[in-house]
């Protein structure tokens, strides 16, 4: 019994060895040598070589290597790394199939056979090239250091998910004077780590017990070892500080075309903004009509729908049910006010058809709608408002513009005119956004996507100024104008305009859809207080005897024709990184903090 319980810690320390053992054999893949070659061109550019040599230990297509090119400050902006001329082979330079695709801020080079599964214990040798753009960082004289330039670059990168054997790596850069305008430093670890050497001229090498690695520095390159194994996460990043003078720094033509060509699709709008205004003046300018006049009727006897439909050059909600009491006036249907809701009170009405069969005294566009409530039955509800009327909008609408071309106030009707400005303004936009996303060096279609849609929030109102009235709708327009002042300033004591017209009930109620319709029911009922003494046989509530008023009735009107125009025009339901911190000074650098680096993955 006892040797049975002696032989448990032994077998635990058996267990407990065995399991890296164990870890590692599961891994897919193994990184047996990284080797990295950085080329700094004086022009800045930078051409990067990658060599993986990788040992899969399961059966697997081939590797992912993943390379950030957007990186945040945390300065309320992002620096971009232009990567360009992607190409793969094998150590025998024999190309090698390859998908490159931009996924988020990242470049994903898939690299592999989909076809091909690779069998365990297959050695195979990734030679991976690219060009970087922009990877630089300026800096003015710090401390007793000259100004200089700075390359903080992410050799591998802390998302490689399995070891890394050993890390070398090159970095070759235009030839200095003396070593003491260079100075090199590698961090090695998960990210965050700051360990690693430092070198920093005339000194020529340093090495760091702790991570296993070295550095050394010429007058034209400096490079490095990693002799231990790195884990899965971590990575090396190299910070090389250069005299600034080395290398060009960009104009600042070339900063301006970095920082606007990845951002032309933010542009749209802008260029909306400003061509828009021109193409109004030039195409949508109305003639020019003489002053505006009081007028007492409206021009060419309009009815309230049609006078609110010009003035503002849209159907709303208001020219529906001015629409709604012009039948009412007219005597094709009565309005029945009803209250619903227990607690919280909601005004609105019933319609009910008298049966009048349809004569001269309707347009084209009282037709329609008499047509569509009808559909309702002989009582329609709101419910019937939105199944019946609401679903009809479209007809609704180009009857009221066509009923206006037809009155020579328009040579086309503006509903087609704004169409057409919508359709030809957003094949624009498009275009727009399309180049805009072949010029970016980042091939990103964020902005010109958030572009083209603020482009067309914006196109929109300058679509409904396009429509054009001719000269005689630029006279009418100035009449209509006049007539809405009348009906605003009726209740005034000091407008006298009882002289032209008789106050009475038939006035009153003639010209009340009127008001409905440009929002001054209450001030044309205010002008009727005392001379109204009865409400309109049209309206169908319990006033007490010598209770009526007539503002009390635009005030009725307003509320139940909000409720009534929300149901007719509301359709039922259908049923159915870097960015620009030294890695040197102020002690701000570290692993993974720099450009480049990303990630490697198995597929």
């Amino acid at each position: 019994m006892g040797r049975a319980f002696g032989c448990i810690p032994k077998l635990a320390l058996s267990v407990i060895a065995t399991v890296p053992g164990l870890c590692l054999a599961q891994r897919p893949y193994t990184i047996t040598d990284y080797r990295i070659d950085l080329q700094l061109a004086k022009s800045g550019e930078l051409l990067v070589e990658e060599r993986l040599s990788v040992r899969f230990d399961e059966p697997r297509r081939g590797i992912i290597r993943t390379i950030p090119y957007d990186y945040r400050t945390g300065k309320g902006y992002a620096r971009r790394v232009a990567l360009s001329d992607v190409q793969v082979t094998d150590a025998g330079g024999s190309s090698l199939p390859t998908k490159v695709s931009r996924q988020g801020a990242n470049l994903s080079i898939r690299i592999g056979d989909p076809q091909v599964f690779l069998p365990p214990g297959t050695r195979q040798t990734y030679v991976i090239r690219y060009k970087a753009e922009g990877a630089l960082n300026w800096f003015e004289k710090a401390g007793d250091w000259e100004p200089y330039c700075e390359l903080y670059w992410n050799l591998t990168g802390d998302q490689v998910d399995t070891e890394i054997s050993q890390l070398s790596f090159k970095v070759r850069f235009p030839k200095v004077s003396s070593l003491s305008h260079v100075r090199a430093r590698m961090f090695v670890g998960p990210y965050g780590s700051r360990e690693g050497p430092t070198v920093v001229g005339p000194t020529k090498s340093a090495t760091d017990p702790k991570t296993s690695s070295s550095l050394t520095i010429s007058t034209d390159s400096v490079q490095g070892v990693v002799s231990a194994p790195l884990p899965p996460y971590s990575g090396a990043t190299i910070v090389l500080n250069l005299p600034a003078d080395l290398i060009q720094k960009p104009t600042l033509t070339q900063r301006a075309k970095a920082w606007l060509l990845p951002n032309l699709g933010f542009a749209i709008p802008l260029v909306v903004l400003i061509v828009m205004p021109l193409l109004h003046w030039k195409f949508g300018r109305d003639p020019v009509a003489g002053p505006m006049v009081v007028q007492f009727d409206p021009p060419l006897g309009m009815t309230g729908s049609e006078l609110g439909t010009f003035l503002d050059q849209k159907v709303d909600t208001r020219d529906l049910v001015a629409g709604i009491f012009t039948l009412a006036v007219k005597g094709y249907l009565t309005v029945h006010p009803q209250e619903t809701g227990l607690i919280f009170k909601k005004r609105t009405a019933e319609l009910r058809l008298t049966g009048k069969e349809p004569g001269e005294d309707l347009g084209p566009f009282e037709r329609e709608l008499l047509k569509a409530l009808k559909r309702g039955g002989k009582s329609i509800t709101e419910a019937d408002l939105r199944t019946y009327v609401a679903t009809r909008l479209p007809n609704l609408r180009s009857a009221l513009f066509e009923s206006l071309e037809d009155r020579g106030l328009y040579p086309t009707s503006p509903q087609l005119v704004v169409t057409f400005w919508l359709v030809a303004g957003g094949m624009a936009i498009a275009l727009m956004a399309f180049l805009a996303g072949w010029l970016s060096p980042f091939g990103d279609p964020g902005p010109s996507i958030v572009g083209a849609i603020a482009g067309f929030l914006v196109l929109i109102p300058f679509a409904r100024l396009m429509p054009r009235r001719t000269a005689l709708g630029a006279k009418v327009l100035g009449q209509a104008r006049g007539f809405e002042e009348f009906l605003r300033r009726a209740r005034s004591k000091e407008f006298e305009w009882m002289d032209q017209k008789q106050p009475d009930a038939a006035l009153f109620e003639e010209y009340l859809p009127h008001a409905v319709a440009l929002g001054l029911t209450e001030q044309w009922a205010g002008a009727f207080v005392g001379i109204v003494q009865e409400p309109p046989s049209w309206y169908v509530a319990p006033y007490p005897m010598g209770g009526f008023n007539p503002v009390f009735l635009a005030s009725d009107l307003d509320v139940i024709g909000q409720s009534v125009g929300a149901a007719a025009t509301t359709p039922p339901r259908s049923s159915g990184a870097s960015g620009g911190s030294s890695g040197f000074s102020g002690g701000g650098g570290f692993s993974g903090g720099g450009f480049g680096g990303g990630g490697t993955s198995s597929w």
